[in-house]
């Protein structure tokens, strides 16, 4: 997912409104320690799949980012 492709997502669905961070945490994101944890592999699984774009994320400032409903896109 690009910057574009999430600005894109926020017109598209009404939320210029909405609140983006809540107690630390980015709404609607999951970090990579929390996906590694979601799809039960090492940290390091997660950098690889998102370096190859088999799982949508964005990386804000340093951060990485992996939407909440995101899955795993097996490259064939």
């Amino acid at each position: 997912m690009t910057g574009r492709d999430l600005i894109i997502y926020i017109l598209s669905n009404g939320l210029e409104d909405e609140p983006v961070f809540k107690n630390g945490k980015v709404l609607g994101f999951m970090t990579e320690v929390e996906a590694a944890a979601k799809f039960n592999v090492g940290i390091a699984t997660i950098r690889v799949w998102c370096d190859c774009d088999m799982i949508d994320h964005v990386f804000i400032g340093k951060e990485l980012y992996i939407p909440i409903n995101a899955e795993f896109h097996k490259k064939s």
